[in-house]
């Protein structure tokens, strides 16, 4: 984040696993996807569709970073 000279507040992540938790948790908006277990659900602050179903481009959506 330094490199691009970013904030913190700019940024998201992506998780279905219980490793990616930690990423969740860093950074400002944790988006679970749809076929991620029930652990990394809870924690997030949005849980999407599956990959296969449009996942991220359904979680774009909704945060305002692309229009449908």
């Amino acid at each position: 984040m330094k490199y691009l000279d970013a904030s913190i507040e700019d940024t998201f992540a992506f998780g279905d696993v219980k490793i990616d938790i930690p990423m969740l948790e860093y950074c400002q908006v944790g988006v679970a996807m749809g076929r991620g277990g029930d652990e990394i659900k809870a924690m997030a602050d949005y849980v999407t569709d599956d990959v296969d179903q449009d996942g991220l481009y359904n979680a774009f959506v909704h945060f305002g970073l692309i229009e449908a």
